[in-house]
Parts: C-alpha cells; sequence; structure tokens
C-alpha cells in the first residue's frame, strides 16, 4: 500500500489462522503475510473471539501461578515457625 493511501490508526495488529488451525494475534503488521482466501466475517467473529479467550486464559494462568507462589510462600514461612515452636517446646 503506497504511504499516501495508509490508514492513520492509533494501534494495530492482525489475527490470522494458521494451517493448523489456530489463530493468533500478530502485533508484527509489517510482516508479509499469504492468506488462502479472504476472511469472512464468520472468520473474523471467530478468530478474534478465540484471541480473546487465550488471552483470559493466559491472565488466568499467571493470575493463578501467582497465587499458588504467594500460598507456597505463606506455607513454607508457617512450617518454618511451626519448627521454630516445635524447638521451643523442648
Amino acid at each position: 500500500m503506497p504511504a499516501e493511501d495508509a490508514l492513520t490508526v492509533r494501534t494495530a495488529f492482525l489475527v490470522v489462522q494458521h494451517d493448523n488451525g489456530e489463530w493468533e494475534a500478530v502485533a508484527d503488521i509489517d510482516k508479509p503475510i499469504k492468506a488462502e482466501h479472504a476472511p469472512s466475517v464468520i472468520d473474523m467473529k471467530f478468530g478474534a473471539s478465540e484471541v480473546v479467550s487465550d488471552i483470559e486464559a493466559s491472565k488466568l494462568a499467571a493470575i493463578t501461578a501467582h497465587q499458588l507462589m504467594a500460598m507456597t510462600a505463606q506455607m513454607q514461612q508457617a512450617a518454618q515457625s511451626q519448627s521454630i515452636a516445635d524447638r521451643l517446646h523442648l
């Protein structure tokens, strides 16, 4: 696309479907792509939905991992406190 025809936007990304059926949001909009066919409205809707679902799943996984790390630290601290208390009672 010639520079004078460029669409000015705040940000941009592509949603692509790979040969294996997986959908992905791609931030590098300058990367050349070769689409097998033009997208239908259903492709756009489903692809966007899949990308949002993946983002939410990643966010949930990160929150869960953080909570597990915090819980593990609390359990380690409680175990250390119990160990000290047990030694003091001896």
